[in-house]
């Protein structure tokens, strides 16, 4: 008895096709070359092939940390400045991957050209975790990473504005130290995120237990009264983003604008000229609302602000 050569295959082997006819062997080729390429410890693998333990320190107790970057045209924005503050983090929590600053930059550029297919702007993220199983003790310092690309969302608008609310949850106190450490455990901007996607609204806004003003789930927090930049300081327990560091030192060599890091209370926002976020995906956004209070925005000091970013990043 002949078989029909569109006959249904196993799948259950790794890397196998399904083939049920011409259509759909189509749709699966064309899955494969257009899937991203990812880094496992060292290995370039299609997304779909990468395999992570069950036992992974990162998943289990957030025994780790992550980097998010932003790729234009083959290069990788602000690398510098994400690169110190990985090696920062990873020192912090006593992690040593045995890979220099130089290596993780060639391994960047290495896979950007392998993703080409994806486009010209990607988003790379590097998470490492500590190696050693189970058990919140370890005596452990080998560690593993992954790093993997993707390509810029469509509907990401970097020019429109934002809704946030006011969070229930508060950012807890840490130490000065961790303001650089983009933790794997990020609970609490998921819970924040979430409430202010349930309530609809773009994001929240998060504030210290003592009601400072903070930052957002994904971004940093910077208003505008006359002459004056205000934004939050790293003893509210922000992270510090390394666009809030690029912004700042932007700042700090121009002369019109004066710049103030503190505590802060949501009222300094209302009475703002200009309140804005910073985030290595969408830059500058301006913020339209804190819940149902209405904010200013002031389209001169945001071109101001924006042309000063731009000329930072580029």
């Amino acid at each position: 008895m002949g078989t029909n050569k569109f006959e249904k295959k196993r799948t259950d082997e790794p890397g196998m096709l399904k083939v049920d006819g011409p259509s759909t062997l189509k749709e699966n080729l064309d899955t494969v070359l257009n899937e991203p390429l990812v880094c496992l410890n060292g290995t370039w693998l299609r997304e779909s092939e990468a395999r992570i333990p069950v036992d992974n320190r990162g998943m289990m107790y957030g025994d780790g940390l992550f980097e998010t970057m932003l790729s234009v045209n083959g290069q990788v924005i602000l690398l510098d400045l994400h690169l110190k503050r990985l090696t920062k983090g990873l020192d912090y929590l006593g992690i040593d991957l045995q890979i220099s600053s130089e290596e993780w930059g060639r391994l960047f550029k290495v896979g950007i050209k392998k993703n080409g297919h994806l486009g010209v702007k990607l988003i790379l993220r590097l998470q490492c975790w500590r190696n050693g199983g189970r058990g919140y003790a370890s005596t452990s310092s080998k560690g593993s990473w992954f790093l993997s690309y993707h390509p810029m969302p469509d509907q990401l608008d970097p020019s429109s504005s934002l809704r946030l609310m006011k969070s229930s949850f508060h950012l807890p106190v840490k130490a000065a130290e961790m303001s650089t450490l983009k933790s794997s455990n990020a609970l609490l901007y998921v819970l924040a995120a979430t409430e202010a996607l349930q309530k609809g609204y773009d994001d929240a806004l998060l504030c210290s237990g003592n009601g400072y003003v903070g930052e957002s789930s994904s971004a940093n927090i910077f208003w505008i009264n006359k002459q004056t930049v205000y934004t939050p300081s790293i003893n509210c327990g922000i992270l510090a983003g390394t666009r809030r560091d690029a912004l700042l030192t932007a700042l700090h060599n121009q002369s019109f604008f004066s710049i103030q890091e503190g505590l802060y209370h949501i009222e300094s926002l209302y009475e703002a000229d200009l309140v804005f976020s910073t985030s290595t995906i969408k830059g500058i956004q301006p913020i339209h609302n804190i819940g149902a209070n209405q904010l200013v925005t002031d389209q001169t000091l945001l071109e101001m602000i924006r042309n000063i970013y731009q000329l930072t990043i580029s």
